[in-house]
């Protein structure tokens, strides 16, 4: 027989109950202070590791730019059979470069949630068309082909972040590539489901390599992680982890579906609005229009000035080299050129202080940013300084004319 027990509640006990709760009231709220502390000493090394690695990425990218223009130059001027080779080798290797700064400081930019969820008009044909087109570009050595396959039933006009699903099927492509054993890379581009005013999308990319064992899926997503591979090119092992990221900030995932010696299937589903009305179509780029038109080059490097000068002297354009910002106010206020190319970071004068000066009495003449720092809500501060356009370096040629193009000496894209 079980004998009840009867428990008053004296003052004491009372008093002891309400010290035990005010003990671990102190206890977590000293907890949650500290949590708030070791969150806001994160953060701040974050930004400091961001504002670090966006410096060293400007550092590292000008001279890259120089070595990534003279190896394609010297490969388009007949060299040697003997010198092809090496001048391939020195071209892969400083283009994985320049992709190694970029994803790293992309990641550094995800790590410290700097970058969001942009939505934007695209066409989904031509973004799928122009990524195929960039990942062969980076492959060629490979002789990979890319093919497509678009679901005709999806819109083709659509809303959504088409830089991010640009960078997430640019590193899927390349992996698919370096482990497809040589073999046909498929971009499979189907409808989930299409309401009234959004569509879900479903992406795969496929390859028919030696596929990937179910122990080794999960090692792929960390940073560095690389398997054995029979194309021994360059690469960095950050592009899944990339991939993984961005996907998260869309609120999507990355599915692994895999079969030794059969190949690998890396899909992901997004949402899109869509409108029906097409987009504006924008002015294709005619080159010739360029010949004979006058442009100031303002760089305080002079690798970087003679590359640049000798890029646009290919279309005949007519160049004038300049050292510093004070120096190019005064060659603008001579009126004799049509556009204006501003390096941002020089000695004594930057070029946005010089940007704004020549605004001061010149308030049409295009005056285009080329600079190697990538940071958030860069072109928004620069079009405030009186830039026209922006072109991060290093950049491709076309990318180069076609800013040029697009400008007329108005200041404004045509």
């Amino acid at each position: 027989m079980i004998l009840p027990i009867n428990i008053s509640i004296t003052p004491l006990l009372l008093f002891l109950l309400i010290g035990i709760f005010g003990i671990l009231a102190i206890i977590i709220v000293f907890l949650l202070l500290k949590n708030e502390n070791e969150r806001r000493k994160n953060s701040i090394k974050l930004e400091k590791s961001l504002a670090f690695n966006t410096t060293l990425s400007h550092e590292l990218r000008t001279p890259l730019y120089a070595v990534t223009a003279i190896s394609k130059s010297l490969l388009q001027n007949s060299p040697k059979a003997s010198q092809i080779e090496d001048l391939q080798i020195l071209e892969r290797a400083s283009n994985y470069l320049v992709k190694l700064i970029n994803d790293s400081l992309l990641l550094k930019k995800i790590d410290a949630k700097k970058l969001s969820h942009h939505q934007e008009s695209f066409y989904l044909d031509r973004l799928v068309n122009q990524v195929s087109k960039t990942v062969e570009k980076q492959i060629a050595f490979s002789d990979v082909k890319i093919i497509i396959k678009i679901d005709p039933s999806i819109p083709n006009h659509l809303i959504g972040d088409p830089v991010k699903l640009s960078q997430i099927l640019i590193n899927l492509l390349n992996n698919a590539a370096k482990f497809g054993e040589k073999k046909p890379v498929y971009i499979d581009v189907v409808a989930q489901n299409i309401y009234e005013k959004n569509c879900i999308i479903c992406f795969k990319i496929i390859d028919h390599g030696k596929g990937i064992l179910k122990e080794d899926q999960g090692k792929i997503l960390k940073h560095f992680h690389q398997l054995e591979s029979k194309n021994k090119s360059f690469g960095s092992g950050l592009g899944l982890t990339i991939v993984v990221a961005l996907l998260k900030i869309l609120n999507s995932e990355l599915v692994i579906k895999s079969k030794v010696n059969k190949g690998s299937e890396f899909s992901f589903i997004l949402n899109f609005g869509y409108e029906l009305q097409p987009i504006k179509k924008s002015i294709t780029a005619d080159y010739s229009s360029l010949k004979g038109r006058s442009v100031l080059v303002v760089d305080d490097n002079l690798i970087n000035q003679v590359i640049t000068i000798k890029t646009l002297e290919k279309l005949g354009v007519k160049t004038m080299p300049c050292h510093n910002g004070e120096e190019a106010i005064k060659l603008v206020k001579s009126g004799s050129f049509e556009m204006v190319l501003m390096d941002l970071y020089m000695p004594e004068m930057s070029g946005e202080e010089a940007t704004k000066k020549i605004r001061s009495f010149n308030a049409t003449i295009p005056i285009i940013a080329l600079t190697a720092v990538d940071k958030a809500n860069h072109w928004e501060e620069l079009s405030k300084s009186g830039f026209t356009g922006m072109l991060y370096k290093p950049y491709e040629e076309e990318e180069l004319f076609k800013i040029i193009a697009s400008l007329n000496t108005s200041g404004r894209q045509v």
